[in-house]
């Protein structure tokens, strides 16, 4: 690094430590806000498939899948936090892609359907970090090789807040599927 880069961090550097000053207008708050600053809150999630036979009542298949948090749904978060009024995840979405999902995502690659979810609820206690959501596929909904499944404020589009991909989970004509949803917001 040379002088003159040197010298714009420490002007830019010296530019903060006042600002945080003049905001926190004591050293106590000074550390408080270097404290929030340095804490990172994480949202990742997993997602549960239950598949169910509806003539026999029987469970055929059922198993759990990571996500990725994408932006739009870390962004969403932050809206909630800030008590903006943006909708609600309201929609589970199930489709066929199979491209690994990243960060940059605002869709499913290629979705097959979508549904309202059944509930959304937050955990309580030491779960109060947690909010569960599930939705349901009756049979002849939703049929086909499922690959991947996603969670979104809305009917159609929307914004997304988690995608998962995963190794094909076929559903039957005449079996629904449950999948619940877990996200996890911790430090």
């Amino acid at each position: 690094m040379g002088l003159r880069a040197f010298r714009k961090v420490l002007e830019w550097c010296v530019f903060w430590l006042r600002a945080v000053w003049l905001v926190c207008s004591s050293w106590a708050n000074v550390k408080a806000a270097f404290a929030c600053i340095s804490e990172r809150v994480h949202p990742i999630g997993r997602v549960h498939f239950l598949f169910i036979n509806e003539e026999t009542g029987m469970v055929r298949d059922c198993g759990w899948s990571p996500n990725l948090v994408v932006t739009t749904g870390k962004n969403h978060i932050a809206d909630q936090l800030a008590g903006r009024q943006e909708a609600q995840m309201s929609h589970m979405a199930i489709g066929i892609g199979t491209t690994t999902p990243v960060a940059a995502n605002t869709a499913l690659e290629n979705e097959l359907d979508r549904n309202a979810l059944d509930s959304r609820t937050q955990g309580t206690g030491a779960d109060a970090n947690k909010v569960t959501y599930i939705c349901t596929w009756p049979a002849g909904d939703g049929t086909g090789a499922i690959t991947e499944s996603g969670i979104f404020n809305s009917a159609s589009a929307g914004q997304m807040l988690c995608r998962s991909v995963f190794a094909v989970k076929n559903k039957e004509a005449g079996e629904s599927m449950v999948q619940t949803w877990i996200l996890t917001v911790s430090a």
